[in-house]
């Protein structure tokens, strides 16, 4: 065996037992409210109801048939296939930088806090990130002229939008990539190919929905009630719950949607330019510190058997995703050009335009860790970046730790609470 399959295999192996022992360090866990419902709608089959995407409850659905009605049985199920990530992960980096590229990319995915947090927790963002790196893996396959690798990575990427429906915009950003560098017509015909998968699957689920909920929404209905938590008097361009949720009571979930749409447009209206300084407050939130961690530690979510140990991995998790951020989006500018960086750059277009309509929230730059390790390497390779690139990223990232210090000098009290237990 060479020393880099042993080094991609002990990545592997060092992902699974962090996740493993982080699932046993949390058992028995007190779902949380999201957690609670995915579980309840897998129970149901999402009976009599469009509201949220979805992939993630089916996919527990099939879990629990699968494995009886377990919880511990399914976080361990899904740290299994989070290896499956770390394999892909190590592949990417390679067909991005050449073949030894992908050592440093798998362990940094397989030990990452944050991956760790999420791999160990029934949340939607571990399956979306296999499915983002299968997706990567078919559709930047060197085999140009087999139309089996994008025809199948249409139906991924369809899968992916009944996970989260923002991912359809990676359709468009992609296009526009492969018109840059192959000319318009070899990337409409090899764009097109996504569309039957995407199609088999969105087309029967809105059909479905149609009849279930009566109205046509191509993945769920709750896309009028996000725009208007993100277009409120109330909000900072994060995700809080609105205090006054009067307006949205007894409407039906066949008109939530234009019912939300339109509360939000006239909140635009009204304050055009406070609706356009949500902006960069709703980036900042969706890039800022980690708090799930400390939330659950904060809810007693399991049990605290030493909290000092616990502490120490949130704060090793915001440092860890601070490094990778920064590190990740410098590698990201440098002058190395491939499909798989086309794919990275994508997702972070993508999340950027979501975000600049819908509030952040720091769970939503989960499915983007994968891709800053797999650019990662990129970062101490050397290779001319432009001054004004640098300068910009410089400006971003001091934005965003001004940022971070006033979302923890809003948080003090709370902080000081979890760590001098006064």
């Amino acid at each position: 065996m060479s020393t880099g399959t042993r080094a991609l295999w002990g990545a592997v192996a060092a992902g699974l037992m962090a996740r493993i022992g982080f699932i046993a360090w949390t058992s028995p866990l007190t779902l949380s409210w999201d957690e609670e419902r995915f579980w309840s709608l897998a129970g149901t089959g999402l009976a009599g109801t469009a509201f949220i995407p979805p992939l993630y409850p089916l996919f527990l659905a099939a879990v629990r048939a699968l494995l009886g009605d377990d919880v511990l049985r399914a976080r361990l199920l899904q740290a299994l296939l989070s290896t499956v990530s770390i394999l892909l992960t190590h592949r990417l980096a390679e067909r991005h930088m050449g073949r030894g590229e992908g050592r440093w990319p798998a362990w940094v995915m397989a030990l990452s806090p944050t991956l760790i947090y999420w791999d160990g927790r029934l949340r939607s963002e571990s399956l979306l990130i296999l499915l983002l790196l299968g997706f990567t893996w078919l559709w930047t396959a060197p085999a140009k002229a087999d139309v089996r690798p994008p025809l199948a990575a249409g139906a991924i990427l369809g899968l992916a939008v009944l996970g989260r429906p923002d991912c359809v915009l990676l359709l468009p950003i992609l296009a526009a990539c492969a018109w840059r560098r192959d000319g318009w017509r070899p990337a409409a015909r090899r764009t097109a190919l996504l569309l039957p998968g995407m199609l088999l699957l969105l087309v029967p689920w809105a059909a479905r929905n149609a009849a279930v909920v009566g109205v046509w929404a191509p993945v769920s209905t709750n896309a009028g009630y996000n725009f208007w938590k993100s277009f409120n008097e109330a909000t900072d361009g994060s995700q809080i719950p609105v205090a006054d949720g009067s307006a949205l009571e007894g409407v039906a979930e066949a008109d939530l949607d234009a019912q939300g749409l339109r509360l939000g447009w006239d909140f635009i209206a009204a304050h055009p330019w406070r609706s356009l300084l949500l902006v960069p407050a709703k980036w900042g939130h969706l890039f800022g510190p980690e708090r799930d961690l400390l939330s659950d530690i904060r809810r007693r979510h399991y049990p605290i058997r030493l909290p000092g140990l616990d502490l120490t991995m949130a704060v090793v998790m915001n440092l860890a995703w601070a490094a990778l951020l920064a590190l990740g989006l410098y590698a990201l500018i440098g002058p190395l050009r491939s499909e798989v960086k086309d794919v990275a750059v994508a997702m972070l277009l993508v999340l950027l335009l979501t975000h600049a309509v819908f509030f952040g929230d720091d769970r939503f730059h989960v499915p983007l860790v994968p891709f800053l390790c797999i650019a990662l390497p990129e970062a101490w390779a050397g290779g001319v970046r432009g001054r004004g690139r640098v300068g910009l990223l410089a400006l971003a990232l001091l934005a965003e730790a001004a940022f971070w210090i006033a979302i923890l000098a809003r948080d003090v009290d709370r902080l000081r609470t979890l760590f001098t237990g006064a």
